[in-house]
């Protein structure tokens, strides 16, 4: 069995990186239901000139905001889930496919976890919909991060050759 190659340059930032998002998602579902609308009305409160602009009411926007909310915070798990294993398992190179599939376990597992976790919360609720619209998030993140570390790649082959 090979042994990673741990010096690759930023391994522990995205390690740490990923863990410190997984925290903080995990941290938001501790929030009971009255914290947690008090930090989504804080938010809109912020976008509200913004969304005043929009042909839609200000109050349409709550729940995509939330879900919007939900796509971000996986995407960055998915990204930094991406880097970190594809820097892990291969030294750096080459991308494979089979990490991103890594990626989208670890951050299914993360969405599941999140949604037992506010099953237990007073006045907040389990949805598989929020596990859906989780793994939509890691997905855009990981697709991304994949894309970039192929094209890195590709320009390192080009400077190599």
């Amino acid at each position: 069995m090979k042994t990673p190659k741990w010096r690759v340059s930023g391994q522990w930032l995205w390690l740490a990186a990923a863990a410190a998002v997984t925290l903080l998602i995990w941290r938001n579902s501790l929030f009971t239901a009255s914290e947690s609308a008090a930090q989504s009305s804080y938010i809109m409160e912020l976008l509200t000139p913004s969304l005043s602009a929009t042909p839609l009411p200000v109050e349409s926007w709550h729940t995509l905001i939330r879900k919007l909310a939900h796509i971000t915070e996986f995407a960055l798990l998915g990204a930094f889930w991406t880097a970190a294993l594809t820097r892990i398992e291969s030294g750096g190179c080459p991308v494979k496919k089979v990490r991103v599939c890594h990626t989208l376990f670890i951050c299914v597992l993360t969405a599941m976890v999140d949604e037992t976790i506010q099953a237990f919360v007073p006045g907040r609720g389990s949805l598989v919909t929020d596990i859906w619209i989780d793994t939509l998030g890691a997905v855009i993140g990981s697709g991304i991060s994949w894309l970039i570390l192929r094209r890195r790649q590709r320009m390192q082959r080009h400077k190599d050759n």
